[in-house]
């Protein structure tokens, strides 16, 4: 048996020299919509396949269909560049919507990223109108910790002095610097924002979006993914000539929002934090009600119920700490590693938010249907006692802080707009206050 794989495993490794990738990732997609896991590892490079296993690939493939239904067929597959690395996408029809399925490969042909993803907006990014080129520049400069390094950008008003800086953190997932969502790129806004308004801003790509699926997944909890590098944004700030008196802030945007608390509490450096769309109850309850959400916008009633009590045994799983400690990443929500989780699991974010002296200014867009007014609710209970601090929600805004009158989904991400002027104005407002 063991010379039969090695085999199987030479002939792969000999048709995927003489394969396009896009050749590659269409037959990689056709075993698994044939459910044979076990023979997609030899598709993947050395240093991801202790992450990605059959059992993954598999779990990923099932909670695709529960949210987005049946497979039904695919089309228009494309080859692009990202950061000089071929990647391919696979147009894929479900039941219920359209996904790309991704793959990026290194020089050898090897996968280093799988997942699948909403389709691509063929509407691109519009500056805000309330950009204004002539105040601002921006310098590249890279975030290290450690052996890490994210790409960023410093964003700098014109003619002053140590200007205040904010670092921008974005929300869960591999999220670039702008936290992109289709053609809408809200931290990118609001750094554009700021500047206008005399206030300069780092924002980087996060360790999730560099290095994926090369980070080890028993030492890369929030902390690191998150906290960590946003320590070392305070540091480059006070090592910038341009910054290195300026006071800092951190924007924190859902669960950068929700990380905001933590990176104060550890440094003296940081002024006040800004919490946009922050998370206050725990995140696998908010999981269950967002999945509740989507689903009751694409099934009836009792498919809905269906599906939620299997959704529910990943979530349950978290809920229990000698089960999460012994479960898979494939059967925790989201397939996050158990040593994420766990790392979630012992934050409290509202009492260090509590117990740090950093003002703190809540945001809330009363439109979100991701982080909902029952976390700004909260929030206002245990903050607003202290008047150092500022809570505010926002008639008509969603989650990427964008005006709307409908109910807010998913495919609203995928239409052009902008950051609102109102959370530009009062981002401003509240850090210049700071003295």
């Amino acid at each position: 048996m063991k010379k039969f794989i090695t085999i199987c495993l030479l002939l792969t490794s000999l048709l995927s020299k003489t394969q396009t990738v896009a050749e590659l990732s269409e037959t990689l997609l056709k075993k698994i919509i044939r459910n044979e896991f076990d023979s997609c590892q030899a598709y993947f490079d050395t240093s991801v396949t202790s992450h990605i296993n059959a059992g993954i690939m598999q779990s990923m493939w099932d909670r695709i269909s529960m949210y987005v239904g049946d497979y039904k067929s695919y089309e228009d597959v494309r080859t692009e560049k990202e950061d000089s690395v071929d990647v391919v996408f696979i147009r894929c029809s479900f039941e219920k919507t359209k996904l790309d399925f991704k793959c990026k490969y290194n020089k050898a042909k090897k996968i280093i990223g799988i997942t699948f993803v909403p389709p691509k907006s063929k509407t691109a990014y519009n500056l805000p109108d309330y950009y204004e080129a002539s105040k601002q520049y921006e310098n590249k400069v890279v975030v290290r910790s450690g052996s890490y390094e994210m790409p960023g950008v410093l964003c700098v008003p014109n003619n002053i002095e140590n200007p205040p800086v904010v670092i921008l953190l974005a929300g869960s997932g591999a999220n670039d610097k702008d936290e992109t969502a289709g053609p809408n790129r809200p931290l990118k806004d609001i750094a554009l924002g700021l500047a206008s308004n005399g206030i300069a801003s780092l924002r980087y790509d996060k360790r999730s979006f560099v290095y994926g699926a090369k980070l080890d997944p028993k030492k890369t909890g929030l902390y690191e993914e998150v906290v960590e590098d946003a320590l070392s944004a305070v540091k480059l700030l006070r090592a910038n000539p341009l910054t290195k008196a300026s006071k800092i802030f951190i924007v924190g945007h859902s669960l950068g929002a929700m990380c905001a608390p933590w990176v104060a509490e550890k440094s003296k450096d940081v002024s006040g934090i800004i919490m946009i769309a922050g998370p206050a109850r725990s995140l696998e309850d908010i999981a269950d009600e967002q999945m509740e959400f989507l689903l009751s916008d694409k099934f009836p009633p009792e498919k809905v119920k269906e599906r939620m009590v299997q959704y529910k045994k990943h979530t349950d799983l978290v809920r229990d700490p000698e089960k999460l400690k012994k479960a898979e990443a494939n059967d925790l929500p989201f397939a996050a590693p158990v040593y994420y989780w766990q790392s979630i699991k012992a934050y409290n974010q509202v009492k260090v938010a509590k117990k740090i002296k950093q003002a703190v200014f809540v945001m809330q867009g009363e439109r979100d249907y991701q982080v909902k007014m029952t976390d700004y609710d909260i929030w206002k209970k245990e903050l607003s006692d202290n008047p150092k601090n500022k809570l505010k929600s926002y008639p008509g805004l969603n989650h990427l802080l964008q005006k709307g009158e409908k109910p807010s989904k998913p495919e609203e991400y995928q239409e052009p707009g902008s950051v609102d002027v109102k959370i530009i104005n009062d981002l401003a407002e509240f850090v210049k206050g700071i003295k």
